[in-house]
């Protein structure tokens, strides 16, 4: 007989950065090699007919979008009938992202906090993004040794739920839950403080993969959740923090790895931007063609009516056009600015003997030809803008 597949929709109402199509697309492929079906969900607005064939409901990362009450009262309801729910902020939580996950959460015994988790000491080679190892016994950690959650916020946890994995005790904040689970009625509730776990880049880490799959297995699963006051958090002194011998060769492996996946992320956050570039084109077009279209009438009602309609409140092709290529300036810029920093970074590492040579000519390899193809850019767009203003 064959095991039934379970359906998990990727909401993206809510304008959320964990897309099914891209952010997410290595996650989406995990998931389906084993034993889940996928799919987006953009039937606006959340309700209750719509939910009643996904056993998982995910948002990745709210952008900008908040949930209506109505939407909030049935995905509560979805949970405690039996739906599992994942939701995944970033740093500086509900306010950072101008959402309001936290109004749906909080009656999960969970909150998002306005934070941004940094580790100077447990890092994958940038503060920003931490190594968790303070990890708590739970059939979503079953197997995990260590998590990478980049850019996260912290999470508030009342005795309704169970934090699962915390910052390490220099982090800062220190100590605090990153990741949290809830069972409400028939349902389950996962919330994590950063989307990123589940990027390409943070799959790539073993532990990661292993909690991607516990998570959904999990939310759809039949395990009884410890109590809270059943949990007893491991004891990790500031001594124990400190890695020598073949801690400092696995943590100089993750550090390599990790330089690896921002080089990676870099390229494809310019295929991202390339993409999004030419839908803006598309809508500058149709604002261009809404902008003729207005003109006309104007001057059609202007000898009729004998009346003056303004037009000047709309800006000509040509103006449009020079503010696109400003900002589009500013953008590149701005991005070769960060990718001469994390060469700058690679250098050093290099230069203290921490990165092995063919690491490194391939990671600097690929940032210089981006560098050099993003000033290639920038020469074209200085020169279209300057052609522009001289006219």
């Amino acid at each position: 007989m064959t095991a039934r597949r379970y359906r998990i929709f990727f909401d993206q109402t809510q304008n959320e950065r964990g897309r099914l199509d891209s952010t997410y697309s290595h996650l989406g492929q995990l998931l389906r090699e084993n034993g889940f079906d996928v799919e987006s969900y953009t039937e606006y607005m959340i309700l209750p007919r719509s939910l009643k064939d996904a056993d998982i409901m995910v948002f990745g990362c709210p952008n900008s979008s908040k949930l209506r009450p109505p939407e909030i009262d049935t995905l509560k309801r979805y949970v405690k009938d039996g739906g599992g729910l994942m939701l995944l902020s970033l740093s500086g939580g509900d306010r950072g992202l101008m959402n309001n996950m936290s109004q749906l959460s909080k009656d999960f015994g969970i909150v998002f906090e306005n934070t941004a988790v940094k580790d100077e000491r447990n890092n994958a080679g940038m503060p920003t993004m931490p190594i968790i190892r303070d990890i708590i016994q739970h059939p979503t950690t079953d197997g995990v040794n260590e998590l990478i959650i980049s850019a996260a916020c912290t999470l508030r946890v009342s005795d309704k739920a169970v934090a699962v994995a915390h910052t390490s005790a220099v982090a800062d904040p220190a100590s605090q839950p990153v990741i949290a689970v809830a069972e409400y009625g028939k349902g389950r509730v996962i919330c994590v403080g950063s989307y990123e776990i589940f990027r390409s880049g943070g799959l790539k880490n073993d532990g990661n993969r292993i909690f991607a799959l516990n998570a959904f297995r999990w939310l759809v699963g039949t395990e009884t959740l410890v109590k809270p006051s059943e949990v007893t958090r491991p004891t990790i002194s500031r001594g124990t923090e400190q890695t020598t011998g073949v801690q400092d060769l696995r943590m100089l492996t993750d550090i390599e790895n990790t330089l690896k996946r921002l080089v990676d992320t870099v390229l494809d956050l310019s295929k991202e931007l390339k993409t999004i570039a030419n839908r803006v084109d598309g809508v500058d077009s149709n604002i261009e063609s809404l902008r003729e279209q207005f003109q006309t009438f104007a001057e059609k009602t202007q000898k009729q009516l004998g009346m003056m309609i303004p037009t000047k409140q709309f800006r000509t092709k040509e103006e449009s056009r020079a503010e696109q290529i400003k900002s589009d300036i500013l953008a590149i810029e701005k991005e070769i600015e960060s990718v001469k920093q994390l060469r700058e970074h690679i250098e050093q590492r290099y230069a203290s003997g921490t990165m092995p040579q063919e690491t490194y000519e391939e990671q600097t390899k690929k940032l210089d030809d981006r560098i050099k193809s993003l000033a290639k850019r920038l020469k074209k767009k200085r020169k279209e803008l300057e052609a522009l203003t001289t006219e």
